[in-house]
């Protein structure tokens, strides 16, 4: 039996915006097809309960005026549930409008999860001469009559229009290859080639999503960058940020590397150097909040806290902790003084001299008027800062790590104190290749290694290099 006898389900909705989390829908229409017949359809505005955006009247022609008095998407949920009962639910951009409703059904307490059908795919199968596939393309390339664009039921109606249309133009066994192809392969965005993705890489690398100007929105990396690329847009109805990277990307750029600590840091500089859209954690260079240790002429440790650029390779075992914000290290450390019965001047909290207030509230040892012993005090701050502070770098020398990988390619990178100052790689039957970076402390990167080296240092070749080997390298 063919697909398009359905049951199918067209449906098209108007929404207060783009974001399925922050907006609602307004409209909503659904037409129904059995036996290759409409059998039933449902078109209603509905009350977003919101304000509606001036934008969305100029696209549409609804006011925020027309919606008050509509039944809410609660009222119309059994009505629209029912309608869409066991069909394939068919949309122009599915994500899109499946997306919104999976959602605003969610909110009713019911679960959405039909098999669904892109006309937009469908169009590009069918049309691959064809440049553009947005609605207002096909509707033009295949001479249908739309009495108002940009409204839930017309729109809905020109989709079966175009479905009558192409089996009408196209031989049925076409059309029922490109629409079972479509249904079976996991549904990508509307802009991404299928055969951009079956060239993607099984191996670890990491991985660049972009839009239509070549602009990065998203960076991420994979011990499978086919895999988690895949991952991301069958996630895309559950998670806001999914849902918009699936609407706006429009290639997919990857780098291979020879394992994951490769991957590791190559995505950290990558998000840094060219700041993507939807990278939020890694993607900014900000000012640090330091809280370093150093000896009064008594031998007591005194805490500093400074803002610094750039954390010195040199002294970061002075480094008792690393904080966002002046406010957010004061917070931290007037707990830490509390809990440990530490003195709030010396650790950097107070001014003054003589005893500090907290002596006097019998909160404090009296490390600030020599009550208690410098090797006293140093001994519970150092204990209350051992889960915190920055860890000397364990070795004596710089070393090269190289990573444990059946991968083709052969990489390894140089670090010395915590920095990454060169990387190596090589390409079965060539010349290694060799990258020299200036050696500047990163948090970032100090995370990633300290965690394979600490955790995960059998999957690692780690050996000593000369500090002069280094040198060379960079000649080289």
């Amino acid at each position: 039996m063919s697909v398009l006898e359905g049951p199918l389900v067209l449906v098209d909705i108007e929404t207060t915006g783009l974001s399925f989390s922050r907006g609602r829908v307004i409209e909503v229409a659904a037409i129904r097809i059995e036996d290759g017949s409409i059998t039933d359809s449902f078109t209603s505005l509905v009350d977003p309960q919101m304000e509606l955006p001036p934008y969305i009247t100029e696209i549409t022609g609804i006011k925020g005026a027309d919606l008050k008095g509509a039944p809410t998407f609660h009222d119309v949920s059994e009505r629209l549930y029912g309608i869409m009962n066991e069909a394939t639910f068919v949309a122009h951009n599915v994500r899109f409008d499946y997306g919104f409703l999976k959602h605003e059904f969610l909110r009713t307490g019911r679960k959405f999860n039909p098999k669904q059908m892109c006309t937009v795919k469908l169009s590009k199968a069918l049309y691959p001469q064809m440049r553009g596939h947005k609605l207002q393309d096909v509707i033009r390339r295949c001479g249908i009559e739309v009495a108002a664009r940009h409204r839930a039921y017309d729109d809905a109606l020109a989709l079966w229009d175009f479905l009558q249309h192409v089996r009408q133009e196209f031989p049925a066994p076409l059309v029922e290859q490109a629409i079972s192809r479509q249904i079976k392969s996991p549904s990508l965005p509307r802009n991404i080639d299928p055969m951009l993705i079956r060239g993607l890489p099984d191996s670890p690398g990491v991985y660049i999503f972009q839009d239509d100007k070549g602009r990065p929105l998203y960076i991420g990396k994979s011990v499978n960058i086919r895999q988690r690329v895949l991952s991301h847009f069958s996630a895309d109805h559950e998670a806001e940020i999914e849902f918009k990277l699936s609407q706006l990307v429009s290639d997919i750029d990857h780098i291979r590397t020879a394992g994951e600590l490769e991957a590791l840091l190559l995505e950290s500089r990558l998000i840094k150097d060219r700041q993507p859209l939807y990278n939020r954690q890694l993607r900014r260079r900000q000012k640090l909040t330091l809280a370093r240790r150093a000896y009064d002429d008594k031998g007591y440790i005194n805490l500093r806290i400074d803002d610094t650029d750039v954390i010195n390779p040199d002294y970061i075992g002075d480094v008792l902790g690393v904080y966002a914000t002046k406010g957010k290290a004061r917070d931290i450390l007037s707990q830490v003084a509390k809990d440990f019965g530490l003195c709030p001047r010396l650790m950097g909290l107070e001014s003054g001299s003589g005893a500090c207030f907290s002596y006097q509230l019998r909160k404090c040892k009296g490390a600030c008027c020599g009550q208690e012993t410098a090797e006293e005090f140093n001994q519970r701050l150092l204990i209350a800062f051992e889960g915190r502070r920055l860890r000397d770098w364990p070795f004596k020398t710089p070393v090269l790590i190289e990573e444990k990988t059946d991968q083709d390619i052969i990489s390894s990178i140089v670090v010395d104190k915590w920095c990454v100052v060169a990387e190596i790689s090589q390409q079965p039957e060539c010349e290694p290749q060799v990258m020299i970076h200036d050696k500047m402390f990163d948090m970032d990167t100090y995370k990633i290694l300290r965690s394979f080296i600490s955790g995960r240092a059998q999957r690692l070749n780690i050996k000593p290099v000369t500090a002069e080997w280094v040198r060379q390298l960079a000649v080289v």
